[in-house]
This record gives C-alpha cells, sequence and structure tokens, in this order.
C-alpha cells in the first residue's frame, strides 16, 4: 500500500472518530431584541433559557447530542422576526423556535413558523389570535389575555376600586382591548389615555391621569414608552393614584423603580421566582448559580426557563430524526407535565397547556408582598 493511500485511510480514519467524538447539535432556535429598549427583558429571557440548555449538554444532551441555543437579534422591530426564523430553519436547520416577546412580535413568529412547517413554543403573549383553531403550530405555557385581565380586574374590585384609568401604548392591541372588556365590568369607570414613546406625549398623558382622578392607574405599554419614561423627572408621576397595576410585564422591575412610593399591583403567569416554595424554582436557582448568574432569576427568565423544558422534553420524544411535523406530534403527546410543581396539559386539541394566573403586590418600598 502506498504511502498516498495510507494517509487518506489515516484521514478518513480521523473523520470518521471525529464524526462519532461530536455529534450533529440540535438546534432551538429564537429571535429576541438583543438591542435596543428590549435588551434588559431580551438578557433576563436568554439567561432562562440558557440555564436549562447548560444543564441539558452537562448531563449528556439528548439521545446523545448537544443541544445548540440559536439567537438572533431583531431590534425590537417585529418586521424582522420573520426574517430571522428563515434563516434559522433553513440556515441553522432549527428543529423548532421558541420564546417571542409581545404580541406584534409573536403572531410574525406565527406566520413565519407556519410557513416554516415547524413549531413555535412559549409565546410570551396571550393574543386570541395565537389560538386560533386553525393555528396547529403554536403550543403556549400562558393563559389568554381576557383571563388574565379578568384576574386583574377580580383583584381590584376585592380592594374596592371603581375608577380606573387605562394608560396604553400601541405595542399590544389586543391586551389593551381585553383589560378594557374586565374593566368596564361591574360597574367600574374606566377611562383610556393613550401615549406614545414622545415625552411630551406622556406627560400630557400623565396631567389628563390626573385630571381624571382614579383609584387606580392600569398601566399597558412597551419597552420603548417605559423606557422613555425613564427619562422623564419623578415630579411627572407625582399625578399617579396610590394604587398602579399591570398585567404579567417584563417592565415589571422599572415600574416598581419608577413608582416607588406606590402599591403596584401585577399578574404573573408563572410562580415567583423569588419565593423558593415549589421545585421549578429551585431547579431554576440551581442551574441560574451553576451556569448563568442571577439574570435567569426573574420572571422572564422562569418562564423561558419552562418554555426550553418543555422543548427538550418534546425533542427526547420526537426521536434522533427531530424535524418540523416530528415535533409537533411530540409536543401533542406530552399529554400531563409536571415540571416541578408547574403543571401543564398539552393535547391533540390542547395546545394552550396553562391557565396559571398569580396576582402578586409590591409594597411602596418596593419589597414582595405576596
Amino acid at each position: 500500500m502506498s504511502r498516498r493511500t495510507l494517509l487518506a485511510a489515516a484521514m478518513l480514519l480521523c473523520a470518521c472518530m471525529a464524526s462519532r467524538a461530536a455529534p450533529e447539535p440540535i438546534v432551538i432556535g429564537q429571535s429576541l431584541p438583543l438591542t435596543g429598549a428590549g435588551f434588559p427583558v431580551a438578557n433576563r429571557v436568554l439567561a432562562g433559557a440558557r440555564a436549562h440548555v447548560e444543564r441539558v449538554n452537562a448531563s449528556g444532551g439528548i439521545l446523545g447530542r448537544p443541544v445548540e441555543l440559536v439567537t438572533l437579534d431583531d431590534g425590537g422591530d417585529s418586521r424582522r422576526v420573520a426574517a430571522n426564523l428563515r434563516t434559522l430553519v433553513r440556515q441553522h436547520k432549527a428543529a423548532l423556535i421558541v420564546n417571542c416577546l409581545g404580541e406584534r412580535a409573536c403572531l410574525e413568529a406565527a406566520q413565519a413558523t407556519r410557513e416554516l412547517r415547524v413549531p413555535l413554543v412559549g409565546p410570551m403573549s396571550g393574543a386570541l389570535a395565537l389560538r386560533a383553531p386553525d393555528v396547529r403550530h403554536v403550543f403556549s405555557l400562558r393563559p389568554d389575555d381576557a383571563r388574565e385581565a379578568d384576574a386583574l380586574a377580580r383583584q381590584l374590585a376585592s380592594i374596592g376600586v371603581s375608577r380606573v384609568v387605562l394608560l396604553a401604548d400601541d405595542s399590544e392591541p389586543a391586551r389593551t382591548e381585553a383589560l378594557t372588556a374586565a374593566l368596564q365590568g361591574n360597574g367600574r369607570q374606566l377611562t383610556r389615555i393613550t401615549t406614545d414613546t414622545r415625552l411630551d406625549v406622556i406627560d400630557k398623558a400623565f396631567q389628563d391621569v390626573a385630571k381624571a382622578a382614579p383609584q387606580a392607574l392600569v398601566l399597558n405599554l412597551g419597552n420603548e414608552v417605559l423606557d422613555a419614561l425613564g427619562r422623564l423627572p419623578a415630579s411627572t408621576y407625582d399625578s399617579a393614584p396610590s394604587t398602579v397595576a399591570t398585567l404579567s410585564t417584563a417592565g415589571l422591575t422599572q415600574l416598581t423603580r419608577l413608582f416607588r412610593n406606590r402599591l403596584v399591583g401585577y399578574t404573573s403567569v408563572v410562580p415567583n421566582p423569588e419565593v423558593a416554595r415549589l421545585p421549578i424554582v429551585r431547579e431554576l436557582e440551581r442551574d441560574a448559580d451553576a451556569f448563568i448568574g442571577p439574570e435567569a432569576l426573574t420572571f422572564e427568565g422562569l418562564e423561558s426557563y419552562l418554555n426550553l423544558r418543555v422543548c427538550t422534553e418534546a425533542l427526547r420524544r420526537a426521536g434522533p430524526r427531530a424535524d418540523g411535523p416530528r415535533m409537533g406530534e411530540a409536543m401533542e403527546s406530552l399529554g400531563a407535565l409536571d415540571l416541578g410543581g408547574f403543571r401543564l396539559l398539552f393535547g391533540k386539541e390542547r395546545h394552550h397547556a396553562s391557565d396559571h394566573v398569580e396576582i402578586g403586590m409590591r409594597a411602596r418600598d418596593g419589597k414582595l408582598m405576596r
């Protein structure tokens, strides 16, 4: 045998050994605003996702294959989401897409994943359009906006609030409509005020809040407006009533900082990550400490961590040849799933696995009350 033949055989053997040593990863893709006003939120979502992926890979991966989480930046522009998802599926070979932030981005993600024929798991939006009967490829771990808005309205009623101002922008119109319907019930007096990112418009909106003299101010604001709020003097918020409330929002930390001297009420669609009562919270704490850091120990981080837990369980069930159709079938086959005390129920006719809503309150000093 010639030296050239021996060299070729050796190279082939090395390639085969390398192939065995480094199996092809399973790719999970997500599009997040890694730049712009949404970055702090996206960073917490990414931290929660990475906490679970690192744990899976440290434990040997899935069916011997590592999991690769590929995240592309959409800058908070929902129009960039579809292009990112096409890149993730066609170039990176993502078997499924996880996470999306807000109503507009998630609607774009749902449309793109339908065309790409891959599941969308864990949209961080309760828009009813994501739950339409013909949207068969979307799998959610949170309740719809109407259920969440009703929980908040009932809590306000329980403390005697009958006059409410709803201050909203155009970032999540379906959620604003759900809040309007819920808050108008039971004889409450509701005033709607609209704002945008312009500082003079925000200032005028708070002047209008003062004129309405509500007992509670309910906020439904996107990342850009929340960022603008932080650039206004603290005196802008003097007109706000003693009670401020919001549905589950990535801006909760910022709201509690802006309205320091107010009682802030909020809904949550996952357990409170500051209270290690459930095993799932303790597991997140373990994985955050081991791999990521405190950014994962947030509401957004826990929701993302749960979404990734569901993804990896479905990947195990899909088998070694996981693709879009197999992943959809695997998601439906999950059935009743207990993730450390957080219970889900998937099925052929149940793609939205949780109706869990909690009410939380932070005192005027920012401390958790419940």
